[in-house]
């Protein structure tokens, strides 16, 4: 410490050159040691111990003023609180000058502290086969161009699904042929559907109708397509209107992958919320959105707005790691039904780490690639670190 080993070789010029309050201080004690000499020893490089030593040869008050046998004890007290004085001094300033070396010096190295998070992702072959045996090493994942680490794969409906179906019900409908549309979805709910999972049915046009709570019961399910049979079509469609309470629906605690099938001309002419707002409900509520666009219906709609559907669709399942089908009949909807309950048997569960960092941000970009070659994947690009 320099206070007590080397205060004896700290240089007197050191300690009143450094900046700061304590200059001033450190100068105005030491003007009663000298007032005629003590620039000319800082200079010429005085040590602290060899300046007390010349005061004290000197008669100084502030240094002991008799040597060998003799000793004055005002003197040499007086000597010591000067050197105390000086020594604090120094150990003050020499702090000071390096908390400025901090402040200026290089950044601090990143903390080596990590968060978990947890995304879903259907991996695929060129030919539409899931793949569901992937391994860390397959995988390359970053968050805002932060390379994460891959700590586990689970495939294979790892968790429970929390599975909502909703149905278009608008005046557009007025000509479908719904029975044959809800048996397909039931039948659909009954196969995908495990004791550990659970669904619900909701019906829109300008309005949100939810028909069943969240249940894994069958009959339960099949009472909410009877009242879908009963349901006259009419009126305008607020699809993003439905999709967005859909995706915040109150689940009453139950844990498990939210997922929305999404049926419907994909038309919107009554919501009051824009396209993005519905993809960041659903990313903010870790939804995966699967979109089946009733061609059929969609028929009746200008090229524009037939375009402009399939495009909204597109836009919001592949932001959410879902998928779009665009149906023209009953065949194409069975398919687009069992694409759909293959991609969630499918589906898989990353685990991994990131770097935590001091000023977390509401929401990160994710960019997931395949490192196998000739590989599809899907999977949500924004993650809500701020759940609200």
């Amino acid at each position: 410490m320099l206070c007590d080993r080397h205060l004896k070789y700290y240089p007197l010029w050191a300690v009143v050159s450094k900046a700061g309050p304590a200059k001033k201080l450190l100068r105005r004690t030491l003007r009663p040691i000298s007032t005629s000499g003590w620039l000319q020893n800082i200079r010429s490089g005085t040590y602290l111990s060899d300046f007390l030593t010349n005061q004290a040869r000197r008669g100084s008050k502030w240094a002991p003023a008799t040597y060998g046998n003799g000793i004055n004890l005002q003197a040499m007290e007086n000597s010591l609180v000067g050197a105390a004085l000086l020594c604090f001094l120094t150990c003050a300033v020499n702090a000071y000058g390096q908390l400025s070396s901090m402040q200026t010096g290089p950044p601090p190295a990143a903390s080596s502290v990590t968060e978990s998070a947890a995304i879903y992702v259907t991996a695929a072959t060129k030919q539409g086969v899931p793949l569901t045996d992937l391994k860390p090493d397959d995988l390359t994942l970053t968050e805002d161009k932060v390379g994460a680490k891959i700590e586990n794969i689970s495939c294979g409906k790892p968790d429970s699904m929390l599975l909502g179906v909703l149905v278009d019900v608008s005046g557009s409908q007025r000509d479908a042929h719904r029975a044959s549309e809800y048996d397909a979805l039931q039948a659909f709910l009954n196969q995908v559907l495990s004791e550990h999972d659970g669904a619900f049915v909701v019906a829109y046009d300008d309005k949100f109708y939810q028909l069943s709570e969240l249940t894994a019961n069958r009959a339960s399910l099949s009472a909410a397509f009877d009242k879908l049979t009963k349901h006259q079509p009419y009126g305008p469609t607020a699809l993003y209107d439905a999709v967005k309470a859909a995706a915040n629906a109150n689940l009453f605690g139950r844990r498990g992958r939210r997922i929305l099938v999404v049926v419907g001309d994909w038309e919107d002419n009554s919501s009051h919320i824009r396209l993005d707002q519905v993809t960041e409900s659903a990313q903010r509520n870790s939804t995966t959105v699967y979109a089946i666009v009733d061609s059929a219906v969609s028929a009746t709609l200008s090229k524009k707005s037939y375009q402009n559907a399939l495009l909204a669709a597109k836009e919001v399942t592949e932001q959410t790691g879902g998928m779009s089908y665009d149906v023209h009949n009953e065949k194409d909807l069975a398919a687009a039904l069992q694409a759909i309950q293959v991609a969630i048997s499918g589906s898989c569960r990353v685990d991994y780490t990131i770097p935590k960092v001091a000023s977390p941000k509401k929401e990160v970009k994710l960019h997931v690639e395949a490192n196998l070659k000739g590989t599809s994947i899907h999977y949500a690009k924004v993650r809500f670190v701020i759940a609200e």
